[in-house]
């Protein structure tokens, strides 16, 4: 018997340890999707910012040049404005102006939450691949995060990873682990039993024999 809750004891930590991991996975998971959200949101501003620019300087002078050369730079506010440089009439446009603020303030605003998103993915990472974190992350579907960096292809490659759902993932784990616990209890009750039965053999075997009553007694001489 002090095998068996000995057993169900060590499956009950195991339990609490997974259930933990999990949420703390799931979280860090949660965070990470949120800062992803915002800063796809902020680079989708900035191509929107860039098109407006793009479509002033298309009314200017030479705007088949220069608008070339802002479609070339328009994922860069500062190549953006060196190219602005050599147009004074799209320099004093008060629109232009306008817009450029707004891109220089929403180019630090991408920054400081690149900075944050790289700084979480990090800390989930580190986690993930721990030990013991990672005998499990994989199977419950938790896979390494790559940093952001100025490639919009990768970037949007990341945003598909995070479309994933995670119910699917995290019943078949809870399935097999139901499994591998019964399986586990089922040895222990077996072994029980058969450590039982085999105590009782001995008991059996200890006991003395009890003298046959149909025996004849010795006569009194």
């Amino acid at each position: 018997m002090s095998f068996l809750i000995f057993v169900l004891l060590v499956v009950a930590v195991i339990a609490i340890w997974l259930i933990k991991t999990y949420n703390r996975l799931q979280t860090s998971m949660q965070n990470i999707r949120e800062m992803f959200s915002n800063l796809q949101a902020g680079l989708k501003k900035r191509q929107q910012l860039s098109g407006q620019i793009i479509e002033i300087a298309s009314g200017y002078m030479a705007h088949e040049q220069l608008t070339q050369q802002l479609k070339v730079a328009q994922n860069n506010t500062g190549q953006m404005q060196m190219v602005a440089q050599a147009f004074p009439q799209l320099k004093a446009d008060a629109t232009y102006q306008k817009l450029m603020g707004q891109l220089e303030t929403l180019e630090n605003d991408i920054l400081a939450r690149r900075e944050n998103y790289n700084n979480r993915v990090n800390a989930y990472n580190s986690y993930r691949n721990s030990f013991p974190v990672v005998l499990v992350a994989q199977k419950l579907s938790f896979s390494i995060i790559q940093y952001f960096d100025t490639d919009d292809e990768k970037f949007d490659l990341q945003a598909q990873s995070f479309s994933r759902d995670d119910t699917q993932a995290l019943q078949q784990f809870i399935d097999g682990s139901a499994k591998a616990v019964g399986d586990m209890t089922s040895q222990a009750v077996k072994h029980i039993n058969q450590g039982v039965s085999q105590l009782k053999d001995k008991l059996d075997s200890a006991k003395p024999e009890q003298p046959n009553g149909d025996e004849p007694q010795d006569k009194e001489k």
